[in-house]
């Protein structure tokens, strides 16, 4: 989920403006403290330095329950639209792992098959060999591949204003990231890996003939009528409505507008809505989407390893097939979560583990300026998740 370390540069500062609250509520009196809380959680999303929320909870009748909190913009004050669209990472990889579930039911492809079966030659550095690494492994983040080899200069806003338009080569990229070498054997533990999953939608556009983000379009925007959701492609513009971006790069220093760049693979390029999403969701762990065989892989889990994850997630984390697995004190088992973080942007989308109530978190700030203020703001997140889909069911 986490496209950058937890420790590099972010926002420390004090919440942006008040709080507001908006969209369709049922209007009976057993809601008004489910509601009030929801807008609290959110509030307090805020109050650890972010500069706008969305959080939208959808109940088993499909019954949507929406709040905002802080600005859309810190310049004019404009309030935060719970229909604003927003850049969601990582949870592009949850889309993608259910395009290749949906393949592999119906034998287009095997999650036994290597990286070599489809990719010759692609997947080849010192240490790495495609030949040994299988699909599966490519989704779970078990198969050593490296993530990004970070520049000398990355995380300043030198290197982000430098970079922020640029185009990069897919197969490029891949190169630059396996010539880090590998960090371990196939199969032998869990590490996330970005390139891991550009190698997969290449593995996509070989599979079915086109882009991988037509395959996600035609196979789960189209049929579940996700009509906000988009690939980011080439551009760096966001479509409207959307809360602008914002990422403060010294402790202490401006908040700096990262609104536009450009963000395009496999890995993290999608645009979707918290509406979207939670339809998603619901129809992916409920069951919808891919067939109950290929569902059992995806809930198949590994332990979530390396430095930072205990801090942010302290009821344990594991790792399926493109979705994580969360321990939540009033949970029970947990909930499966898919989370995206970007530059200026975090997204958490959660449901429960019959696939009826579903959480999803947008927050257009990424705290990085210190491991303080980013465990404040995963856990103010995980609060809102948990009180929403644990202590209410």
């Amino acid at each position: 989920m986490h496209r950058r370390r937890i420790a590099s540069a972010v926002v420390t500062a004090t919440a942006v403006a008040a709080a507001a609250f908006t969209y369709a509520w049922h209007t009976s009196a057993e809601e008004a403290p489910f509601r009030d809380r929801l807008q609290a959680d959110a509030d307090s999303i805020v109050d650890v330095g972010v500069t706008g929320v969305q959080a939208r909870v959808t109940d088993e009748d499909g019954d949507t329950r929406a709040v905002v909190s802080g600005v859309a913009d810190i310049e004019t004050g404009e309030s935060v639209d719970d229909e604003g669209l927003m850049r969601i990472g990582s949870v592009t990889k949850t889309f993608v792992a259910a395009v290749l579930l949906q393949l592999a039911g119906e034998g287009v492809l095997s999650l036994e098959d290597t990286v070599e079966d489809w990719l010759p030659g692609v997947v080849q550095a010192e240490g790495i060999d495609g030949g040994l690494i299988t699909i599966r492994q490519l989704l779970q983040h078990t198969s050593g591949l490296p993530d990004y080899a970070d520049a000398p200069d990355w995380g300043t806003e030198a290197h982000f204003q430098r970079t922020r338009y640029d185009i990069a080569d897919t197969e490029e990229t891949l190169a630059a990231a396996l010539a880090a070498g590998p960090v371990g054997e196939p199969g032998q533990t869990w590490s996330y890996s970005n390139p891991g999953y550009i190698v997969l939608g290449m593995i996509i556009e070989e599979a079915t003939g086109h882009h991988w983000a037509k395959a996600v379009h035609d196979r789960i925007v189209r049929p579940l009528e996700l009509d906000d959701t988009y690939w980011a492609g080439f551009t760096s513009k966001m479509p409207e409505p959307h809360a602008n971006l914002y990422h403060r790069f010294e402790p202490g220093g401006d908040l700096v507008d990262v609104t536009e760049y450009i963000d395009h693979d496999a890995s993290g390029g999608l645009i979707s809505t918290t509406a979207d999403i939670d339809r998603f969701m619901r129809a992916l762990i409920g069951g919808d989407l891919i067939e109950p065989a290929e569902l059992h892989e995806m809930q198949r889990t590994v332990p979530v390893v390396g430095e930072g994850y205990d801090l942010i997630w302290p009821g344990g984390a594991s790792y399926g097939l493109g979705i994580f697995r969360l321990g939540f004190d009033d949970c029970g088992d947990g909930l499966w979560v898919a989370g995206g973080d970007v530059t200026g942007a975090m997204t958490r989308a959660a449901t429960t583990e019959d696939g009826e109530h579903s959480a999803t978190v947008f927050s257009s700030t990424e705290l990085r300026d210190s491991i303080e203020s980013g465990v404040a703001q995963n856990l103010s997140t995980s609060d809102l998740i948990e009180h929403a889909l644990c202590e209410a069911n």
